[in-house]
């Protein structure tokens, strides 16, 4: 081989060497390059998980409204209590915030707090002085690791003003946009002056599912009522005191083993849900026997039942006075919004026991402590299972129920009296004079 050859191929060799060398020093630099994008450091500001009050366990605790890349939202009682004390067209706006929290698709928590706050400042309004309201937008995406370092910051409005906006919820499309929208014609000093305009808060898919049992800091409370060692049973009466499309907040009864936990309870209707809960209406839930413990506290319902109580009867007295008027108002329906006739005793008195407590049956009625839906309901079934005697009317249906100690009327006459009579034993239809 000659000399020239094998120089030519001793700088081949040193080429490719080098080659090499290079290839093997740059893929170290870019597997360092990953690494450090692996191991980069949060951003000032971003909390560890294991301390982070915007994990999903505890956002839930915490009672914030959520928005998760499922498609769920979760505690959507707080942003519907937040729209009705704080929207323009409330009674009475009061103040009130919330905090709302949306996960990024790599689960980091995006912020936003909305406060709406009443001022000491006053102006005049049709000749009287009204307080000067604001809502407070705080957005806080400092936790959103993915995001460029410039965009990780907190911006804060506080120029808001609350007798020009109101929160509210807009369909668009397939989803629903919580925002702040204008109100009023705003009328501009000079070209300066600051333009406002509809803000968006956040949005959610109209099919989203909403959640109202999803955490483990739950504690259990047995319910004699119902306990069933299979599923674990419990249950409660109350009373609804807010009422929404897919859930209503319960107060439970005083002596109620629940009340332990927490005075209001929200219970989830599900979403095709078509009963309507009215605002003060009994019901009783049973529930699998677990309290989440956030405010209001939540239930898994099983079931809810226009209920007021397990066990009651009816007690009718004589009467005792010289009058000659037999018959006496029990309750007008002018009183209760719930009955469109009147409640009458004839010839007597009427009472009722209701799980041991006896009082005035127009007491319990007023107080819904039950109602007379129920006591008929009570009556139909009583007929039905041949535990009384009992006839129907041809005159558009009126019924008459016999008791070993009272009867009980229920007209429905083709004239529309629909009053109800509760008199002595051997009272009939004759004998209520229109």
């Amino acid at each position: 081989m000659k000399k020239s050859e094998k120089i030519g191929i001793g700088t081949l060799i040193l080429v490719s060497i080098v080659i090499i060398v290079l290839l093997a020093i740059n893929r170290t630099m870019i597997q360092q390059e990953a690494r450090n994008l692996t191991e980069q450091k949060p951003a000032e500001g971003i909390i560890k998980e294991e301390n982070n009050e915007y994990s999903l366990e505890k956002a839930i605790e915490n009672g914030y409204f959520i928005i998760t890349n499922d498609n769920k939202i979760y505690n959507k009682d707080k942003l519907d209590r937040f729209i009705k004390n704080t929207g323009i067209n409330s009674k009475n706006r009061i103040e009130d915030s919330i905090k709302i929290i949306q996960y990024t698709i790599e689960g980091d928590p995006i912020i936003t707090e909305l406060i709406y706050k009443i001022k000491d400042e006053t102006y005049e309004f049709s000749g009287k002085q009204v307080n000067k309201t604001t809502y407070i937008l705080k957005h806080d995406n400092t936790q959103d690791k993915w995001s460029s370092e410039a965009d990780r910051k907190i911006t804060v409005d506080d120029d808001i003003p609350g007798d020009v906006f109101t929160i509210t919820e807009r369909k668009d499309g397939d989803y629903i946009n919580v925002e702040l929208a204008l109100c009023a014609q705003i009328c501009y000093v000079d070209e300066n002056s600051k333009i406002y305009e509809n803000i968006q808060i956040c949005s959610y898919r109209e099919n989203a599912e909403t959640v109202t049992t999803s955490a483990s800091n739950v504690t259990q409370y047995p319910n004699s009522s119902i306990n069933t060692s299979e599923e674990n049973l419990s249950s409660f009466y109350g009373k609804v005191v807010e009422s929404y499309q897919y859930y209503i907040i319960v107060e439970p009864n005083e002596g109620e083993e629940i009340r332990k936990s927490a005075d209001r309870i929200s219970i989830n209707l599900g979403k095709y849900n078509d009963a309507l809960y009215e605002v003060g209406t009994n019901v009783k839930v049973t529930y699998k026997g677990y309290v989440m413990e956030t405010y209001p506290a939540q239930v898994d319902k099983v079931s809810i039942e226009i209920k007021s109580a397990e066990n009651f009867e009816l007690r009718f007295y004589d009467k005792q006075s010289q009058s000659n008027e037999k018959v006496h108002m029990i309750l007008d329906k002018s009183e209760k919004d719930k009955y469109d006739y009147n409640i009458y005793a004839y010839d007597g008195s009427v009472n009722i026991l209701i799980d041991e407590k006896e009082m005035s049956l127009r007491e319990a009625l007023l107080q819904n402590k039950i109602t007379m839906n129920e006591i008929l309901a009570k009556a139909n079934n009583d007929l039905k299972d041949n535990r009384i005697k009992g006839d129907v009317y041809r005159d558009g249906g009126s019924m008459e129920y016999k008791y070993d100690n009272y009867t009980l009327i229920k007209f429905h006459r083709l004239d529309g009296k629909r009053d109800v009579y509760i008199g002595t034993k051997d009272m009939t239809i004759n004998d209520i004079k229109d």
